[in-house]
């Protein structure tokens, strides 16, 4: 390959960012003319069709690390490893069901939702809530492309000893560039410029993966890379690489738990608990002309997703004979043997090795490729950073600074203190960012989490009567505290502490492992055990059980809480089921946040279930067929998975 011009990258590869950046950066303040209320900046003006609210949903909800760590997964341990992150492909056919209730709130963020459902103190406590997971979720996004961009520019420069491309070169730019544009056109920008980056995170997903399975193929010898994953490895048989079912043992090399029917169930559940209230959902829903668009965005955007995992593991797949083939040219034979005998470095190997095989392929094919690669990443990431910017600001100016502290302003006025918003989450993802090292799986979990927290208050919210303002707080803080002693390993330390020093709750690596065998010998169905070989060397809950620990007393307590407490008034949860009633018109133009038309249509009759507290309405047509029609989607996809899976078997 030629060397390097400028930060690891040639000529041409920047001379293709080059484009990149003016062009989605002149789009994004393009829109700039279309915003002209809050409407316009907080929700794109409701007028984008099925098509951009696809591309938005996929590019708001991917991010480029996702794709490091499925293609690391399945180097390391097989295609197996997927289904880590297939697991939530079971709660996507719910997202037809729940797209027209976000959509038929005529919101502008999902403080809105709880404002009108319950008061202001839980629109307020959602508000901070929502903030928090806007900012951790761009200081995770930024922190993961910023890294993956050393690997591509090259990683390290052996005479310096300094990375080609410092990642804080990257994440300055990617900030620069979604900030410019997110903050002049606001959630409009932010869908125009996601088309544009969508396109493109699909491209980064499959473009590398032609090229390096015929990399393998070169290297084994096979005819091409599909029969080369089939040959293997030393160590390493076809028969695993390409195996879908996810034995006990390889969870347990994987460090996690083995997927069973509960482990599937309790994921899913809490996935569709919780992604209902992340803080972009509601523009995901809501910024199409009808509920259709939200419908068909929300769940085939997510969808697409499903589709370029199955390209993120493949690749890895892929990579594995590419860099672990006896005498292949990509690795020195030195570093693949220690490699085999260090299995933290085969680990950490395995987490750069999607941006070392497009350095190390793509230039031998054609001058440029690295540099769309590279724009395709900075797409990726780009496009869950500008939504969530978006919609943080959204938060602060509408929910607290304009509910609670300046009122009667000209939506000139909002529009800016959005803007200036905007920035200052931005400079405090910044500042979290700073702060990971060895935290972002962590914080990774925490995402996960967080929306659950709340969650629970928005389902029962929607379908039962009773729920009250007291019971979601109280459910909130139920379900965050007990998803917090459950976490890791802090049921160890409480139960040591029971006859010990409190100080062991903070060093819990000095648990006496008598404790340590008790827990696993006697709830070993709640809690599970981390060995190296024979050896017990901790015990953790299960993560199932866990979930199932912090919704289950979260629900029961919201709902106790609730039958003990005064509900809000008849009129106003009249008035918050009539808009949930009231289909969506084309066009429609609406005052304030959760407020019908002037000339809406007539609302959806009938119920479920004829109980006069619940309100679960009676399944639509379209509402049926499409829900079917996502089922066979998952099937197929499974099938596609498993079919790619036996190419080249002999």
């Amino acid at each position: 390959m030629a060397e390097p011009a400028y930060l690891g990258l040639s000529v041409a590869d920047w001379f293709v960012l080059c484009l990149y950046f003016v062009g989605i950066v002149g789009l994004g303040v393009w829109s700039m003319k279309k915003v002209s209320d809050m409407s316009d900046f907080f929700m794109g003006g409701r007028r984008f069709g099925k098509l951009f609210m696809m591309f938005f949903a996929f590019g708001a909800g991917t991010s480029s690390e996702q794709a490091v760590s499925v293609a690391a997964g399945s180097f390391r341990f097989g295609l197996a490893g997927i289904w880590y992150q297939f697991l939530w492909l079971w709660s996507t056919p719910f997202y037809w069901i729940v797209a027209p209730v976000l959509r038929r709130m005529r919101a502008l963020t999902t403080s809105d939702f709880f404002e009108a459902r319950y008061d202001s103190s839980t629109a307020l406590l959602y508000s901070v809530l929502g903030m928090m997971m806007s900012v951790v979720f761009i200081a995770g996004g930024l922190y993961g492309a910023g890294e993956m961009i050393e690997g591509l520019a090259g990683g390290t420069n052996p005479a310096t000893g300094e990375p080609y491309f410092p990642m804080e070169y990257a994440v300055a730019a990617m900030t620069v560039m979604f900030v410019l544009y997110g903050a002049a056109g606001g959630l409009g920008a932010a869908i125009l410029t996601d088309f544009v980056q969508g396109i493109l995170t699909i491209v980064f997903s499959f473009l590398l993966l032609p090229f390096v399975l015929n990399a393998a193929a070169e290297v084994s010898g096979a005819p091409n890379g599909f029969a080369a994953i089939h040959q293997g490895v030393p160590g390493r048989s076809g028969e695993e690489l390409t195996s879908l079912t996810l034995t006990a043992d390889v969870a347990a090399r994987m460090g996690k738990e083995p997927i069973t029917l509960f482990y599937v169930i309790m994921l899913s559940l809490t996935g569709l608990v919780g992604i209902v209230v992340q803080p972009h959902i509601m523009g995901v829903c809501g910024a199409g002309k009808t509920e259709l668009e939200g419908r068909v965005g929300f769940t085939f955007g997510n969808f697409i997703k499903r589709i370029c995992t199955i390209a993120w593991a493949f690749t890895g797949l892929a990579c594995v004979i590419v860099y672990l083939t006896p005498g292949t040219p990509y690795l020195d034979a030195g570093k693949q043997r220690h490699l085999f005998e260090d299995p933290q470095a085969m680990d950490a190997f395995a987490n750069q090795v999607f941006g070392l095989a497009a350095h190390d392929v793509l230039p031998t094919i054609a001058p440029g490729l690295v540099g769309l690669l590279l724009a395709s990443l900075l797409a990726a990431v780009m496009s869950t950073c500008d939504a969530q910017m978006v919609v943080a600001s959204g938060l602060f100016t509408e929910n607290i600074y304009r509910r609670f502290f300046v009122r009667g302003k000209s939506q000139r006025h909002y529009l800016w203190v959005g803007r200036i918003a905007g920035v200052v989450i931005v400079a405090l993802a910044l500042l979290l960012m700073t702060q990971f090292e060895n935290v972002i799986q962590a914080l990774t979990n925490y995402i996960q989490a967080i929306p659950a927290f709340i969650g629970l208050a928005f389902w029962f919210g929607i379908t039962w009567r009773g729920y009250t303002p007291a019971g979601v707080w109280a459910s909130t803080l139920t379900t965050a505290t007990a998803w917090y002693l459950t976490q890791s390993h802090k049921p160890l330390a409480f139960v040591a502490a029971l006859g010990d020093s409190p100080w062991l709750q903070q060093n819990i690596d000095h648990v006496p492992r008598t404790v340590r065998f008790w827990l696993y010998e006697h709830v070993p169905r709640i809690m599970v055990a981390v060995r190296d070989g024979d050896q017990l060397v901790n015990v953790k809950t299960s993560v199932p059980w866990q979930i199932a620990i912090y919704l289950g007393s979260g629900a029961l307590v919201g709902i106790v809480v609730s039958l003990l407490t005064r509900n809000v008034s008849r009129e106003k949860l009249d008035r918050f089921f009539l808009l949930l009633r009231t289909p969506v018109r084309p066009g429609e133009k609406v005052s304030e946040p959760c407020t019908l038309p002037e000339n809406p249509l007539p609302p959806e009759t009938g119920k479920l279930i004829p109980v006069e507290a619940l309100e679960i309405p009676k399944p639509s047509a379209v509402g049926l067929i499409g829900f079917a029609l996502a089922w066979v989607v998952v099937g197929l996809l499974i099938w596609v998975t498993s079919w790619l899976a036996g190419l080249g078997a002999s």
